[in-house]
């Protein structure tokens, strides 16, 4: 499904459809996208396309440590119609090939903390980055989700409900039409003199 345009609060309606909640589960938020369909509807101005470059770094450095299957869900003032400054993310991630417990998940996130830092990540990425682990116990993984969904389905100062995107992480084919739709970095561009990158 296309991602559904903005309510007259300016954030995305927490279902869509003439059932309301309880309706099919794809007009339910978090509403199922692609990459590139982030970029075409809110990489609208420079600082939401360096927020996007960032996002989509980001996703390419998971990948390249092994985090290649999984999920993010993408909210905050992002997907909503004012001018952000981050974008928020709760990525759901499965173990990579050969971590098999939470100690040895624990010992890959300390030795990748550029990645998994929210301080890093946000000064490096422009992301407020959460993770939680898709191979973990069924009781855990319910209550985190539980956490994120209650907290970011949710606007900030009015607790208006409202909704969210999910982007999968397997399609990096989706990712790099995403990067090319966003165009040439200004930034790159102009430090090297007016070549693309």
């Amino acid at each position: 499904m296309p991602i559904p345009t903005f309510t007259i609060d300016g954030v995305l309606p927490p279902y869509v459809g003439p059932d309301g909640p309880g309706g099919a589960a794809e007009d339910m938020s978090p509403y199922t996208v692609s990459a590139l369909e982030v970029v075409a509807s809110f990489g609208l101005t420079d600082q939401r396309r360096a927020i996007l470059r960032g996002w989509l770094s980001h996703r390419a450095a998971l990948r390249s440590i092994g985090f290649d299957r999984g999920f993010q869900w993408l909210d905050g003032s992002f997907v909503e119609n004012k001018d952000p400054q981050d974008l928020d993310v709760v990525t759901f991630l499965y173990r990579p090939a050969g971590i098999n417990d939470r100690n040895e998940l624990a010992g890959l996130m300390r030795a990748n903390l550029n990645l998994f830092a929210r301080h890093h990540v946000r000064a490096t990425f422009h992301l407020d980055f959460f993770a939680a682990d898709l191979d973990g116990t069924s009781e855990t993984l319910v209550n985190v989700t539980r956490y994120w969904l209650g907290l970011f389905s949710h606007r900030r100062g009015d607790d208006l409900w409202k909704g969210m995107l999910q982007v999968r992480l397997e399609d990096t084919s989706d990712d790099m039409a995403a990067l090319a739709a966003l165009g040439p970095n200004p930034i790159l561009t102009s430090a090297a003199g007016g070549a693309n990158p």
